[in-house]
């Protein structure tokens, strides 16, 4: 287990020196926090009409930085993933799917989220995919960020339900 092999997680307390300090930079401006390795990170989405609607996020690191962080959407009262729990958002970059095939939690479809590689059926692509030592946890959450604004946001997932 190495930080140049990108396959393998490397250990836990090296990570946890790492996330020390990309968290911070990626979650500027947001409220989060951690608890036993995981972090809880809210997102804001703006509606058309100025509403604005909060996420909460569930990060994992295992094979960070080798590899992106896991993120999903979860239920904010029990902090598990939840599909209900998902915004209504998508861009040309990225597609938000609560419900996909294997994805265990969801899949946010784009190269710098870990879930990607493993069930999007992408694979490594050299022009878009995550470059360790280049890409932190900051270009995760920026896509986030981009994908719950106007005019990609669209308002809850469960507004019908």
């Amino acid at each position: 287990m190495s930080e140049s092999d990108p396959s393998q997680p490397i250990p836990i307390t090296r990570v946890r020196e790492i996330v020390a300090v990309d968290a911070p930079r990626a979650f500027a401006g947001l409220v989060w926090y951690e608890e036993d390795d995981t972090y809880f990170v809210e997102f804001p989405a703006k509606r058309v009409d100025g509403t604005v609607d909060t996420y909460l996020t569930k990060w994992t690191f295992i094979y960070y930085p080798g590899q992106p962080p896991h993120v999903t959407f979860v239920n904010p009262n029990t902090k598990k993933y939840d599909p209900l729990s998902w915004p209504n958002a998508s861009n040309d970059r990225i597609s938000l799917a609560p419900i996909y095939g294997g994805a265990p939690e969801g899949l946010i479809c784009n190269s710098m989220f870990y879930d990607w590689y493993y069930f999007g059926g992408h694979g490594s692509q050299p022009a878009v995919s995550w470059k360790p030592g280049v890409h932190k946890a900051i270009a995760t959450a920026t896509e986030l960020r981009n994908v719950l604004r106007q005019p990609h946001y669209r308002g809850p997932l469960n507004a019908g339900a």
